[in-house]
């Protein structure tokens, strides 16, 4: 049981870093002069959006992080099962935003995103049918 344990730990941790690569990857033109602003920017972000990609890059992972860490708590293995399972829709849709605005430096990382959410979802799930 740990062995998974450290499987899910790991891969939290690993997606959080893949996603400071995904902005990192659309901030690196921008060092070669090149207009990285999204063509119909008005010059205001918009905060829902901003607020929604820190919830599902930095938020949702540190919470499943958390709930390894109390992992002897029924209620925090479901928690994490069920934020594995948002992740993993969260990255099979925004990688399929690839079909609509091809990137080939975010072909790079999505595909990765994609596996890694699966793991996450079946090594939590595993972990949660497995009786302590």
């Amino acid at each position: 049981m740990e062995s998974r344990i450290s499987k899910v730990s790991l891969i939290w941790v690993i997606i959080m870093v893949g996603f400071a690569m995904h902005m990192l990857a659309d901030m690196l033109p921008a060092f070669w002069e090149v207009n990285i602003a999204m063509p119909d920017a008005t010059g205001e972000a918009p905060v829902g959006m901003m607020l929604f990609m820190i919830g599902m890059a930095f938020f949702v992972p540190m919470c499943g992080l958390l709930c390894m860490n109390f992992r002897s708590c029924k209620a925090m293995r479901i928690i994490n099962l069920v934020l594995a399972g948002v992740m993993m829709l969260f990255n099979i849709f925004h990688a399929s935003e690839l079909l609509m605005e091809f990137s080939p430096v975010q072909l790079l990382i999505h595909p990765v995103m994609v596996a890694l959410g699966i793991f996450l979802f079946v090594y939590s799930l595993r972990l949660m049918k497995q009786k302590e």
